[in-house]
């Protein structure tokens, strides 16, 4: 067998297998790394960008030359760390989904291991999904 069928199949159904049967160990590592507090030290792009206006503001000795709306401040800094706490919610929520067998496109229907590993493999030969390659990549070498 050549292509995607034969020992590709076989490794992707044991990888998924060996995930399923740890998920309750790969959620907890999951959850401690969004948790950790040095994942706030990540700057999004909004909080860069206030950083840049906030420098734009000083003069040549480093006065702010313009006032601030500290309460606007405070209210972007919760809004972010919200946003941050619902964007690792709901991708830890995604992947315990996956870890189940459910896929996106099976109308709630848990997937057998080999059928979740067929669905994958199909949905990665996708033609719509090949044409958004990053063509560098070189995949056809």
């Amino acid at each position: 067998p050549t292509g995607t069928d034969g020992a590709f199949t076989i490794a992707s159904e044991a990888t998924v297998d060996v995930l399923r049967e740890n998920a309750d160990v790969l959620k907890t590592v999951l959850s401690a790394v969004v948790s950790d507090p040095l994942y706030q030290w990540n700057v999004s792009p909004i909080k860069a960008r206030q950083r840049q206006n906030r420098d734009d503001c000083l003069d040549d000795e480093g006065h702010n030359v313009r006032a601030s709306n500290s309460d606007l401040n405070v209210q972007v800094h919760t809004m972010n760390k919200e946003n941050q706490n619902d964007a690792a919610t709901r991708t830890i929520a995604k992947i315990n989904d996956k870890l189940q067998g459910y896929e996106e496109g099976t109308f709630g229907e848990r997937q057998t291991v080999e059928g979740q590993v067929r669905l994958l493999i199909n949905a990665a030969r996708d033609p719509d999904k090949l044409c958004m390659l990053y063509h560098g990549w070189m995949p056809w070498l």
